[in-house]
């Protein structure tokens, strides 16, 4: 019992976490959707996809990383766009920011990271 209560309980402060971290992200406005995943995705993403920053270190909040393409291309775009308007774990959901077209305009950046 105690421990399907903790269970919930840190289910719940990641939720919340992801829902504060969610407040912060511009919306995006249309236009160049390579710039929004520079102000937007590469917080957690890294400006190169891996979740890394430039000096290699994991971000504080390091997402999925786009650059292991075993992992990468097995997603399928409809994953994609599920993940990034609904969310998932850490993962905040973008869907007061960003269209279902606008998320299926930023696949290729997405999916240039594991093709390298």
């Amino acid at each position: 019992m105690r421990l399907t209560t903790l269970s919930a309980l840190l289910l719940a402060g990641a939720s919340l976490m992801a829902g504060d971290a969610a407040k912060d992200l511009p919306k995006f406005q249309g236009g160049d959707l390579q710039k929004y995943w520079t102000d937007a995705c590469a917080r957690c993403h890294g400006a190169n996809g891996s979740g890394r920053d430039n000096s290699g270190k994991p971000l504080p909040d390091n997402g999925f990383d786009f650059t292991d393409s075993r992992k990468a291309n097995k997603k399928k775009d409809s994953d994609w766009i599920k993940v990034t308007l609904d969310g998932k774990e850490k993962m905040p959901a973008f869907k007061d920011k960003m269209s279902e077209a606008d998320v299926r305009g930023m696949i290729p950046i997405m999916r240039k990271f594991a093709a390298k």
